[in-house]
């Protein structure tokens, strides 16, 4: 059986490992995966959580995890910008289908052509 330092160290080194992965999803912009890997981080940040309420002999590993919680605040307000950005871009596609849905009649002779599969060419 491993001491709760042992077990700590392992949760922590684990964790460290997740959020260095999550940082560069971030940076290519590969979010989904991003946010499965903070998934996946999170039942492994309330054990360790649980383990230093329960032990004091885990307060050496102080350090590690304050730097660990810095890395995902700058991880999730990069996630959020990134979020923003395509909330954002999204929004401008709407009010651009919108517009040519209201503009597509006069130049189809008064009768509308569904514009749906024209637009949507990913499906």
């Amino acid at each position: 059986m491993r001491s709760p330092l042992q077990t700590a160290q392992r949760l922590l080194t684990a964790l460290e490992d997740l959020a260095s992965q999550e940082s560069v999803l971030l940076r290519s912009l590969d979010l989904v995966e991003a946010v499965q890997i903070s998934e996946r981080a999170a039942p492994l940040v309330e054990e360790l959580c649980a383990l230093v309420a329960e032990s004091p002999e885990v307060a050496p590993l102080r350090d590690r995890v304050e730097e660990l919680v810095a890395q995902r605040r700058r991880s999730a307000v990069l996630l959020d910008s990134h979020l923003s950005r395509l909330q954002t871009e999204l929004q401008r596609i709407d009010e651009a289908r919108n517009r040519l849905a209201r503009v597509a009649p006069v130049y189809s002779g008064g009768h509308a052509a569904p514009l749906e599969p024209r637009l949507n060419t990913a499906a």
